[in-house]
Formats: C-alpha cells, structure tokens, sequence
C-alpha cells in the first residue's frame, strides 16, 4: 500500500537528524495512519514511505504571481528568472526559483529560497534516507485561505495536512543531492567501462599483429620458394635462404651439394609434425638441432620416426634435457649411431 509523509520542517538552517519535526502519515485515500512528533532520524527509521512532502517553514521561501506573455517553455524559465531579479533582495544566482505552468490567464506561480540553506536542509533529509518528492513553499500548502497563512502546520492533524499540493515544488531534479554512495558508484562503472573499452582495444591491437606476423611470415616463405625452387619444404625459411645464399657464393653462381640441406629435406619429410611450429634451426658441425615451438601435435610412435630416418641413411634423436629439441646427423657422420 503507497503512503505519503508530510513533514512540517523547522527553518531550514535547523533541519538536522535530531530536529523534532510534525508529521502525517497518510495512505493512498487520503486515510491518516499516523502522526506525531519525533526527531527526523527516527521518522526516517520507522516510517518507509513512497513519497515524502517537505513543507517549508513560514518565511523560508517567497511566492509571488507574475503576469508573463504566452512564450515557449523553454523561455518561460528566462522570462521567470529576468522577473525575479529585480524583486529579489539577493543575486538570483544564489536562489533556488522555480515555477508552475502558465495559466490561462497568464499568471504564473514563482517561488524561490536561498539556495545553499535549501540545498543543505536537503542534503540532510536524503542523508537519513527520506527520498524527498517535494519541497513545498508553505503559502503553497496551505489553503489560499487559510485564516493563519503565517502558522506552521501544527498537531493535532487538521485540514490544513490535506491541502492539494502543486505539481511543482522546489525539489528540482537538478538540485538534487547526489550521496557519496552514488558518486563512488558512478566512478566505477566510468572505471570499469574504461578497462573493458581498453581490453578490447589490446584485444584487437593483439590480434592485428597476429595477422602482421602470419602475414610477414606467408611472404618471406614464399619470396624464399620464387628464390630457390629446389627447397621443397620450408621450415626456417631465412635460416634456409642464407644457406642457399651460401652455397651460391661459394660456387661462383652455381649450387653445389653440401651436408645442411639434404639434413633439412630428410627432417622436414621425417619430422612432418613440426611444420609451422619450427621456432629455430641450427647447424654446426654435421649436426642439425630443430627448437620447436609449442602448439604441435608430437608423435604418437616415435620408432617409426627412428626408422624413416635410417631409411633415409640418418640418425634421429630427440634431446632428452631440452624440451621439444630434435638432432639429426647423417649415419654415417658419427659411425657410433648416435649424434
């Protein structure tokens, strides 16, 4: 069942969590549930409401008819506020005004307060947890005729607690406080939506050098084929280039035979599986030593490798201290089986 608290506020440089204040808890119909004086603190406590109704003390805010031209709403506001100045004893900038709708007739309704003792009055109400609705003027909560228009709404409860509100009030939604709470809540759904839009961006930037790198790496193996035909697989593809780059200069123009690149076609049709997966190749001394790279499928018969190879007149051995490291040497290099 929706309630609705009206509270008749003390001046506002008084509101405070232990300021008694009069109160009128009524239903949806209009019923009376409760009422009472208590300190704000322990209304907040005790009686959770929908809506909540401040009623200004007497003398804390002016209200005064204007006579206004038809204009635009969003003009109406400028023309408020260019009226207002003259009337007002302070600079409009420290007031809060606020207004109600054109008439027919042309009157309009403007009420304004002093804006810091207004805004901390409201900050305390918010601070105990009254969601204020309204901030009412009290001239505008009482009847217009009202034989006492300068008496604070007083207990027991009388009609004066039931007059029709305005559906305007000085609780502007652009005046209302924001809680600490709500301002650290804020700060971290702005930082975790900066951190998400940043992985996202090393996401992208991550898969972008990915493409560079199998790219870069599609070219350099074909450049190294259109180079030199007579490789058939690829494995180091620069390691492989410099080799035959060598032996060209060292048969003025021509390729000769030599130890490293019948090692390099027997491995690459014996380690089959390392395809793609070479993370580096080197050769010294008649032995060949491949590196590979995570990532690979090793073999599930690692005899049939070792026969492959012996037909093939080489030697295979996988290091047994260096992970995924292979040797290969021809068989007859060592003359012991083993290189």
């Amino acid at each position: 069942m929706k309630s609705r608290l009206r509270l008749a506020l003390p001046p506002l440089n008084l509101v405070a969590p232990d300021a008694v204040v009069a109160f009128a808890l009524h239903d949806r119909n209009g019923q009376l549930l409760r009422s009472g004086q208590l300190p704000l603190e322990q209304i907040a406590q005790a009686m959770p409401t929908d809506q909540v109704q401040a009623i200004l003390h007497p003398g804390d805010a002016i209200v005064v008819t204007l006579d206004l031209p038809p204009l635009p709403a969003k003009r109406l506001s400028a023309a408020v506020q260019s009226s207002v100045e003259p009337m007002a004893l302070s600079d409009i900038s420290d007031l809060c005004i606020a207004h109600g709708p054109r008439a027919t007739d042309g009157s309009v309704r403007v009420a304004w307060a002093d804006r810091p003792a207004l805004l901390q009055a409201w900050r305390q109400l918010e601070a105990l947890g009254l969601r204020v609705n309204a901030l009412v003027p009290f001239p505008l909560a009482v009847p217009e005729d009202d034989p006492n228009p300068d008496q604070a709404l007083q207990l027991p409860v009388n009609a004066r607690w039931q007059t029709p509100l305005p559906r305007w009030s000085l609780a502007q939604a652009e005046w209302r406080p924001v809680s600490e709470n709500k301002r650290w809540h804020s700060a971290l759904l702005w930082l975790g939506a900066a951190t998400l839009l940043w992985l996202a961006g090393l996401q992208i930037y991550a898969a972008q050098l990915r493409n560079e790198v199998s790219t870069l790496t599609a070219t350099t193996e074909a450049a190294v084929r259109t180079a030199f035909p007579s490789i058939s697989v690829i494995l180091d593809p620069v390691k492989q280039a410099r080799g035959q780059r060598d032996m060209l200069r060292q048969a003025s123009g021509e390729a000769i035979a030599d130890e490293f690149m019948p090692l390099a076609l027997g491995a690459a049709q014996i380690l089959a599986f390392a395809e793609g997966h070479v993370a580096s190749l080197e050769y010294e001394s008649g032995n060949l030593t491949l590196v590979l790279s995570e990532g690979y499928t090793p073999p599930s018969n690692e005899a049939a490798l070792h026969q492959a190879a012996a037909g093939q007149s080489l030697l295979l051995a996988k290091d047994e201290q260096a992970a995924h490291t292979w040797h290969i040497r021809q068989a007859d290099a060592s003359g012991k089986g083993q290189p």
